[in-house]
């Protein structure tokens, strides 16, 4: 819901019109698509300076997005202000630029040019854009001007909008666990869970993580469920966090069951898909593996067996690191695998068998082996630097 203030995808234009101006910026657009970054600014320079009222507009922003990305925010509150043109009007375009020169004048330190900013903003969208509403408040909050910031609050929680109101609670609650102030996260996450329908989801996840951090498995549980119910039981992921939950308080049957239910819902869904082999395998259940493991295949056709042994690995399973390491190796013909595994048994007390798998890894020419076998060689107990990756 809370649509962050972050860098967007630079130098990115709409719908363009017409003129040498619009045959530049398309020009720019081009060289950022192949990453000829420093000639596109170059072109976007040029058209900050060529009087096509649309064009410079478009070029000033992209080019003060650009320099914020790279830190140099001179410039880049330079081509914002111009976009902005002291809120001479409340274009699209100027109201984003508001929102750049709020976090340029934030970052540095300049509080009444950041207030400036983010109040024009507000004011100039009739108090009715929740994302701006939320930023004033935070920055009152974040600024200790706590009355402000209330006064700000009850004015807007009085509006019938209730998705409004259900997201400037949901955006202040992320504030304040970003500020690892629990109990106010909570008193707004519950809020925007009231408000709406549609916050059920997204606060419900929220508060159910709080209350799993707290040792609070009832509520938990509760927000789960009551997520579930807001989705008709069909959403897979969470589903499969109602499966995951039901595994920690080790309640299998129901984790089974959930889990199940969610890769029903989304037979793709490889997190599901992985617990519910791993239970399999716990309990040696060989037709539910090789279904399960069957159906993995389909979303990872090559290299299973190896993303297997590095994600048990990841997790502390070395039981099932090494069975699925030792099929990579044997079935695939995998020799990185055998640089995984030999770190696998070195880090588990088999120092011997892990140099003699990495020495294997060597001599099949693996990159990075030979710097795992060099550190195994002379750190005695000491763990080897490198390890597993997951990349695909």
């Amino acid at each position: 819901m809370k649509k962050l203030l972050l860098v967007a995808a630079i130098l990115y234009g709409s719908a363009l019109s017409f003129g040498d101006a619009k045959a530049d910026y398309e020009n720019a657009r081009k060289l950022v698509q192949n990453n000829k970054i420093s000639d596109a600014v170059k072109v976007l320079e040029k058209i900050s300076t060529s009087g096509d009222k649309e064009y410079v507009t478009k070029a000033n922003f992209d080019l003060g997005l650009y320099y914020f990305q790279n830190k140099d925010n001179a410039k880049a509150k330079k081509y914002l202000s111009e976009v902005w043109n002291n809120g001479s009007a409340a274009t699209p375009e100027a109201l984003e630029a508001a929102k750049w020169l709020h976090a340029i004048a934030s970052q540095s330190k300049n509080t009444a040019e950041a207030e400036k900013y983010i109040d024009w903003a507000d004011k100039n969208t009739q108090g009715k854009d929740a994302d701006i509403v939320s930023s004033l408040i935070m920055f009152y909050f974040e600024n200790k001007m706590d009355s402000k910031a209330q006064n700000r609050y009850n004015t807007a929680i009085k509006s019938t909008d209730k998705n409004y109101v259900a997201e400037i609670n949901y955006n202040l609650g992320q504030y304040f666990i970003e500020k690892n102030n629990i109990p106010k996260a909570k008193k707004y996450l519950q809020d925007s869970y009231k408000a709406s329908p549609n916050a059920v989801v997204p606060a419900g996840f929220l508060l159910s993580q709080i209350a799993l951090s707290e040792k609070d498995n009832a509520t938990a549980e509760k927000y789960l469920l009551e997520m579930s119910k807001a989705t008709q039981d069909k959403n897979s992921e969470i589903l499969g966090m109602l499966g995951s939950y039901y595994i920690g308080v080790n309640n299998l049957t129901k984790a089974e069951d959930y889990l199940k239910k969610s890769v029903t819902a989304d037979s793709k869904n490889s997190e599901s898909l992985l617990m519910l082999l791993t239970m399999y395998e716990s309990k040696k259940d060989n037709a539910n593996i090789n279904s399960i493991y069957n159906k993995l295949k389909t979303i990872v056709p090559k290299g299973l067996n190896k993303e297997l042994g590095i994600t048990y690995a990841g997790i502390g399973n070395a039981e099932l690191s090494e069975k699925y390491f030792k099929k990579s190796i044997n079935e695939d013909k995998d020799n990185e695998s055998k640089m995984f595994l030999g770190q696998l048994y070195y880090l588990t007390g088999k120092q011997a068998d892990g140099i003699n798998l990495v020495k294997e890894a060597v001599s099949a020419k693996v990159k990075g082996a030979d710097e795992v076998l060099k550190q195994m060689q002379s750190g005695g107990s000491k763990a080897p630097a490198k390890q597993p990756s997951t990349k695909k």
